[in-house]
């Protein structure tokens, strides 16, 4: 059964799915640890997982860079996280596509399970600690629909909690 829902999930081309919370981990910002729950309440928090294997990965790392460059300014942060065993396998991806954005290392795959990531490179866009949108792989589309999802994100009033 999971083979068949792993094929039927990479068909999508971008799955809506209804708000789920976003599994809540430590990421080093500017020498300071945070969680992307915190992130996530200052603003949009675009998630990426990625290894150096993944073609499609090559793709989305100019976009992810673009993102910060677009929508940092607005309060978006782009954080990757590294599903390779071996490290210099990342660093050796990073040297050829760097990346303006923190990478968090997953060698041992606990949030990658954690968000039942199902195909490289996988993309959640998390608001207030939910998770908003999900894409599966990277195509031209995808991006179209991130920043789409952006800009409504960034223009709806705040609401009271």
């Amino acid at each position: 059964m999971r083979p068949l829902l792993l094929t039927l999930l990479l068909l999508l081309p971008a799955a809506q799915l209804a708000a789920r919370a976003a599994p809540d981990f430590k990421i080093e910002i500017g020498g300071q640890n945070q969680t992307l729950l915190e992130l996530s309440h200052r603003g949009p928090v675009y998630l990426d997982f990625w290894a150096s294997w993944c073609g499609p990965c090559r793709r989305s790392f100019p976009f992810m860079n673009q993102l910060v460059a677009d929508y940092g300014p607005r309060g978006v942060t782009v954080v990757a996280v590294n599903l390779d065993v071996d490290r210099e396998d990342a660093a050796k991806f990073l040297r050829q596509f760097p990346a303006n954005f923190p990478i968090v290392y997953d060698p041992e795959f606990a949030l990658a399970d954690a968000y039942g990531v199902g195909g490289m490179p996988s993309s959640y866009l998390i608001k207030d600690g939910e998770i908003v949108q999900t894409h599966i792989g990277f195509r031209p589309g995808d991006a179209d629909a991130t920043r789409t999802t952006l800009d409504n994100l960034l223009t709806q009033e705040p609401q009271e909690k």
